[in-house]
């Protein structure tokens, strides 16, 4: 889970005592400074007097220690002069920041107004904007006064290229809080909502600010907060704790001492840049979390009620872009849940802590779900199994002992996803077992008993006249059957009581549905109601039960819309009036389908920060562990350069196919098929004319390595193009009737000839006729991760998929692996047309990071290109009957196109020792007899690139197989590729080595002189440039220099690119320039020890942070491979996503199962699988009249007027609960809404202005029922994965929607009389609906995720 902790027995860096910040308040100045350049450090060049640039001054107004060493008040944040451009070896942050003293800024001055037709640099509160005007040079004006200083944002915005090496624009932005809100005082701290935010670019372009309009519509959704430190009420009052309070921990954590729990730290990305430059974060930046947080407070009855959630960053993202699980272990929508109870006068408190999150397993739904909820498994448990493992690892670390509580439905699609998530579970507390075999105390820890699944919807229809909590209460809680009212009383509370502690928790809740919302929610409010006597009672509190129940349940129902407007951008479903829910379930779809995106892309710029598009960065995601992925450019490019010292290498076998296949119109010869692929894929060395091959197989022609040895491969890469003809039915609606059969035919061959080595089908998408399926070795699939399908369309100009590409991309250990699949235009002259084909697709082709085809690696690009040879037909034959292969290709246009560096740069192609495969006579070996008479080519190819020289793939055979059913021959090449794998312990040692040997980081060096001198300071950095130039040598890289002066001094900032080249300047430590001029040198290397300790403190988590100390007892160690007949390989998804029979419900818009239906008529009008149940409206009900206590009324819980049933005998009924039988029931009606009728999703423009990335990243694939979608974050569901047999599909029977009621007195529901933005209840602090904006300039694609 992301991120890991350090690979080290030793304890976490500590670092000293910080001081409370009373006062986040910050002052900015704006500097206009002339534009000083160091080009060629030649002091003869002239300057441009004319050219200006602005830096900045941060004041903090804090009151901290003044008698610290270490601490200033000012930062000073620079752009450089000249931005140095960032390449895949180098990674240079364009900016500097530094610490100042005996700096004079006036405070007393306001911001700077707006004035008419100037452009002043000012903050606008009503704009959030900043703007520019020319001031007089070297004089700080006041720009903005702000309530706190979030860090700095560092966006890249690199366009994607046919080469690699892509350098874009770098800008920089400092964020600041300017509007925030009180919510009250919660132990030693005042907790606040930020409500506005200002983005300043340090490149000081008004441009800019169009980059970060979704960053700063993001921190104004009013779900991110902080926290100031507040002094005890008396002077005899004890802190509560020994450390000022971190909000992104919970109270039993604090009490402990432990540091910030990374997972809820949000802005931790925003704070790298300062500590690149060893500013003391803690003085600094709040740290903010995301979440929601509701309190109550009555001073009469000495009585504090605080709700906290706060939301994990490690997979953040909006509904249908982040779904489940990721390689790493962590989920979607994983909330931690506090419930606090303070007593302030005496200083008392009691918390409990409840988490949720999305089921974990690699799944995913449509986005447009109008009657069908299909949930999709995008891989098989044995490639689950490690993530999964990983996930409940670090809850049982974390947390103690886990309860898993899952509330989804125990029949159709949701039965499916639930049994594999309890199989999985099982397996889990299995392995543990296992190994705590030796440890007999420890084995009953975990036991299968704690996984229950609660079928929500269905026990709802089994009781009537029960509000939703009386609801849980009796059929879950006080279940017999479920014992949770034992595990409440065994996992227990933290209460911290007179001065001690009192109690520990010391176990955890994990409850899910499907969104981890609407059922979730009501689960939690009844487990809350329950802790409430809980946490009364053991602080011996006494007050009106009634009265404080119902604020808490009014706390949980606003704490379920914080997450749910998080998550899907609506309030909670199902906890207010049924009129609100409709509006709700509108707006949901709305902004899942419509403005998601720029949600989903903000969320992951504000974690990663400067990760994204930067070729070091990403390619971390793959060749190192997922803490390393934020880290300095610098560092990272040295690892990348010392990696011999932390990797092992070892060799796998690849063989990689293609064959254009005419539309595979002779399926009979089923029972060729084994010779078949032996020819092609496996045994195609074996079968050369030179060699002595087994009879009964088929030949083949090519090139073979003296030093081949035949191995089965580890993988094998099979592509075909024209898998089904190109006919106008199939580009609307392609066909993968020839895609399953021979993917069957690959798995079922496998088994027979080699049963000891089962392979996984690991990816498979299907683009009209191109297709691509990746099988790898079973023994493999715990290190695969990343796995990455996209497809890119080039028929029409991008427009139709008959020509285009399928790639598939994965990361196996440490290394990154992609294969595309190809077809290119075809036609004798139309070379033009393949090498644009070619440049769409390395343009548009599109991961999650490594997000880049070129930043793979290893690249394998196969198909049928098209290229033709262009000589005569009768010469080309005269070649091939003398066997002069070399000859013929110099007409090869292919070869001449890469040449010329058209495409295909820097790939590799092996020697051609065989006739072209392109165009014969189906069943002959004849060459095109038809009267167009096609002239043989090589169209068939296959070609490779390695990125790094110390990973290569060395290529052991180039050939086609005799293979006679279609027009080409197949063509196969098989490689043995270099793997790296990382030592995590040598990769740790490693990094801090070189932090220590790069150290200091910030690598600032001031020269001293007199004060005299200042007239001359730009002259004097031109002598100080070529003084380090001529003395230390040219290979010293200066970044960046200012002066400053005061009565006693001048001096020159000068900052290198690391410290060793500061360090080799500082001797001698006094000089002087050949002007005679005398300096000293100090070299700046306060807070270094600090830094680095914050820096490794903020990239790994705390490996003993747990939640009780006993939580380490559940720590199942390292992972273990499950036995071979543990985990199954198979799994629910056919080609391109439809499982079989889905069709028919996707063309008709209604689910095919009758018994499902019954389920979902809600869904119509939700859109969200986690509400199913259905809104019934009576005439004597106004729609507005429906009491918000109730979250469900009695027709909710059996909407199709079920018979009732009894209840369980083995629950309990309890008719003097206090908590829950005081509310009453409602009735309604039936109705049916279908508010859009959306057959497939309108374009996405890319060209806006607001657009955060070019339009060369939008992807313009399409998949079965939408002809533009994007896949960076969101990998679509689209893709062919291994297939297990389908469930049944019931007939579909021809039916009528049910009629309305006939009632004069209610008009009928429509859009136009449906409110969709009634006035705001009090217990809401934002609309429902957010401002969609103009809707002529929608937001970027999401294009940034590095952990799925």
């Amino acid at each position: 889970m992301f991120p890991n902790a350090p690979p080290t027995e030793s304890t976490r860096r500590v670092l000293p005592p910080e001081c409370p910040i009373a006062n986040w308040n910050v002052l900015v100045y704006r500097k206009v400074e002339p534009m000083h350049s160091f080009q060629s450090y030649d002091l003869s060049q002239s300057q441009n007097s004319q050219q200006v640039f602005a830096s900045y001054y941060v004041q903090l107004q804090q009151q901290c220690n003044p008698s610290s060493s270490t601490h200033s008040n000012i930062l000073h944040l620079r752009y450089k002069s000249q931005q140095q451009k960032n390449t895949v070896n180098s990674y240079i942050l364009p900016f500097t920041i530094c610490l100042l003293d005996d700096i004079k800024l006036s405070q007393d001055t306001p911001p700077l107004p707006s004035t008419p037709g100037t452009s002043s640099r000012f903050y606008n509160v009503e704009q959030q904007s900043v703007r520019i005007n020319q001031q007089s040079i070297d004089v700080p004006t006041l720009v903005l006064r702000a309530k706190a200083f979030l860090g700095v944002l560092v966006l890249n915005n690199a366009t994607n290229s046919i080469t690699a090496n892509t350098a874009g624009t770098v800008r920089p932005f400092m964020i600041f809080v300017t509007e925030e809100a009180c919510i009250g005082r919660l132990f030693d701290a005042y907790i606040y909502r930020i409500i506005q935010v200002s983005a300043i670019s340090i490149r000081d372009n008004q441009e800019d600010d169009n980059y970060v309009a979704g960053i700063k519509k993001l921190f104004q959704g009013r779900c991110f907060y902080y926290s100031k430190y507040c002094k005890p009420e008396s002077n005899n009052s004890k802190h509560y704790f020994d450390k000022p309070y971190d909000i992104t921990l919970c109270a039993q954590r604090m009490a402990q001492g432990h540091d910030s729990d990374l997972r809820f730290f949000w802005n931790r990305g925003l704070c790298l840049p300062l500590l690149k430059y060893n500013i003391d974060i803690r003085y600094w930046i709040p740290k903010i979390m995301c979440g929601g947080i509701e309190k109550y407070g009555s001073q009469s009855d000495d009585i504090d009620l605080w709700l906290i959630s706060r939301l994990s960053c490690e997979r953040a993202g909006t509904r249908f872009y982040v779904r489940g699980l990721n390689d790493d272990g962590a989920v979607a929508n994983f909330v931690e849940t506090e419930q606090i109870v303070l007593l302030p006068k005496q200083r008392n408190y009691s918390s409990f802590v409840i988490v949720r999150g999305s089921i974990p397993l690699f799944w995913h739904q449509p986005k447009f779900q109008v009657a069908t909820h299909r949930i999709t498994i995008s891989r098989s448990e044995a490639l689950s199994f490690k993530a999964f493992f990983e996930h409940f690892k670090h809850l049982y670390r974390h947390y103690g002992r886990v309860l898993v509580i899952n509330l989804i439905g125990q029949r159709d699609h949701e039965k499916h996803i639930g049994d594999e998530y309890r199989n999985l579970f099982n397996l889990f507390v299995k392995t543990f077992k296992q190994a705590q075999n030796n440890q007999r105390s420890l084995v009953n820890r975990l036991s299968e008993r704690d996984f229950i699944w609660f079928d929500y919807h269905e026990q709802s229809r089994s009781i009537r006249n029960l509000t939703p909590e009386q609801f849980v209460q009796k059929l879950l809680i006080e279940n017999a059957q479920y014992s949770i009212e034992h595990e409440l009383q065994r996992q227990s509370i933290f209460t911290w009581f007179d001065g001690v502690l009192h109690s520990s928790q010391k176990g955890i809740f994990r409850i899910n549905c499907i969104d981890c919302l609407d059922r979730t929610n009501n689960v939690q409010l009844t487990i809350g109601l329950n802790i409430l006597s809980m946490q009364l009672k053991y602080l011996n509190k006494q007050c009106d039960l009634y009265h404080i129940a119902d604020k808490l349940r009014e706390m949980w129902v606003n704490n379920g819309d914080h997450i749910s407007r998080i998550y899907t951008g609506t309030g909670a479903l199902g906890q207010r009036s049924k009129a609100k829910d409709i509006q709700r379930s509108v707006g949901r779809a709305i902004q899942n389908n419509l403005r998601d995106d720029e949600k989903q892309q903000s969320m992951q710029t504000l974690i990663y920060t400067y990760a994204k598009d930067s070729y070091l960065h990403e390619r971390s995601v793959a060749a190192l562990f997922t803490p390393y992925v934020i880290s300095d450019g610098i560092i990272l490019s040295e690892m990348f350069k010392n990696r011999r010292n932390y990797v092992n290498k070892d060799k796998i076998r690849i063989s990689i196919g293609t064959w254009n296949i005419n539309g595979d119109k002779n399926p009979a010869l089923e029972h060729e098929y084994p010779a078949i692929l032996d020819a092609w894929m496996l045994d195609g060395p074996e079968n050369l004319p030179s060699k002595r091959r087994k009879a009964n197989t088929i030949p083949t022609l090519g090139y073979s390595t003296n030093d081949y040895v035949k191995s089965m491969p580890d993988i094998l890469a099979i592509g075909f193009q024209e898998i089904c003809d190109l006919t106008a039915s199939n580009i609307v609606s392609k066909s993968s009737s020839n895609a399953n059969r021979w993917v069957n035919n690959v798995r079922n061959h496998f088994k027979r000839t080699d049963p000891n080595n089962e392979y996984i089908l690991l990816g498979m998408d299907q683009l009209v006729g191109v297709c691509l399926a990746i099988f790898i070795r079973r023994g493999l699939a715990p290190y695969v991760k990343n796995i990455g399908i996209d497809t890119v369309k080039t028929g029409m100009g991008g427009a139709i998929g008959n020509k285009g590409c399928v790639a598939v991309r994965l990361v196996l250990h440490s290394t990154s692996i992609c294969f595309i699949c190809a077809h290119f235009t075809a036609g004798q002259n139309e070379y033009n047309e393949r090498n644009k084909d070619y440049r769409s697709i390395m343009e548009k082709l599109s991961f999650q990071p490594p997000s880049r085809a070129l930043w793979h690696d290893h690249i394998f690009f196969l198909g049928d290109f098209n290229y033709r040879l262009t000589s005569s037909r009768a010469q080309v034959e005269h070649f091939i009957q003398n066997q002069t292969y070399l000859e013929l290709l110099e007409y090869d246009q292919l070869k001449k196109e890469r040449t010329d560096g058209k495409v295909f740069r820097e790939f590799n192609e092996g020697p051609i020792n065989f006739p072209p495969t392109y165009k014969y006579d189906i069943g002959s070996d004849v060459y095109d007899t038809s009267e167009k008479a096609r002239t043989p080519s090589y169209t068939d190819r296959i070609l490779w690139r390695s990125t790094s020289p110390n990973v290569q793939a060395t290529q052991l055979y180039y050939g086609r197989a005799e293979v006679k059913t279609s027009d080409h021959r197949p063509v196969n090449s098989i490689f043995d590729v270099d793997i790296e794998i990382c030592d995590e312990k040598k990769l740790y040692d490693e990094y801090v080595q070189i932090y220590k040997r790069l150290a200091p980081s910030n690598a600032l060096i001031i020269y001293d002189m007199r004060a005299d001198l200042s007239q001359r300071k730009h002259q004097l950095m031109d002598e100080f440039d070529s003084y380090v130039k001529r003395k230390y040598g040219s290979d010293i890289s200066i970044v960046d220099r200012f002066c400053t002066s005061n009565q006693r001094y001048l001096s020159v900032h000068m900052f290198f690119e690391n410290g060793e080249h500061a360090r080799r300047v500082m001797e001698p430590k006094e000089d002087q320039l050949p002007s005679g001029i005398f300096f000293s040198k100090r070299l700046i290397d306060l807070n270094e020890d600090i830094a680095l300790s914050q820096k490794l403190n903020i990239l790994f988590a705390d490996a003993n942070q747990t939640m009780d100390p006993e939580s380490i007892a559940y720590d199942p160690g390292a992972y273990q491979q499950p036995a071979r007949e543990s985990l199954s390989t198979l799994q629910d998804v056919n080609v391109a996503g439809i499982v079989p029979g889905e069709e028919l419900s996707l063309i008709s818009g209604n689910d095919t199962d009758d018994n499902y239906q019954e389920n979902t008529v809600g869904e119509l009008i939700s859109f969200d699988s986690d509400h199913h149940a259905k809104h019934d409206f009576s005439s004597n009900n106004n729609l507005q009249s429906q009491p918000m206590d109730a979250l469900f009324d009695e027709n909710s819980f059996d909407p199709l007027h079920f018979s009732s049933q009894s209840v369980s005998n083995n629950t309990k009924t309890n008719n003097n609960n206090l908590l829950f039988d005081n509310h009453t029931q409602s009735t309604g009606s039936t109705f049916y809404i279908d508010p859009f009728n959306i057959a497939a999703p309108p374009p996405r423009q890319t060209d806006s202005p607001l657009n955060m990335f070019p339009t060369s990243l939008v992807n313009s694939t399409n998949s079965e029922n939408n002809n533009n979608r994007s896949t960076f974050c969101h990998q679509q569901p689209h893709q062919f994965v291994p297939s297990r047999p389908p469930p049944p599909v019931p007939s579909v029977a021809a039916s009528t929607p049910a009629p309305m009621p006939n009632n004069d007195s209610q008009r009928q529901l429509t859009l136009k009389n449906l409110s969709l933005n009634p006035k705001n209840n009090n217990n809401e602090l934002m609309s429902d609906l957010l401002d969609l904006g103009d809707p002529g300039s929608p937001p970027p694609s999401p294009k940034f995720d590095p952990f799925g």
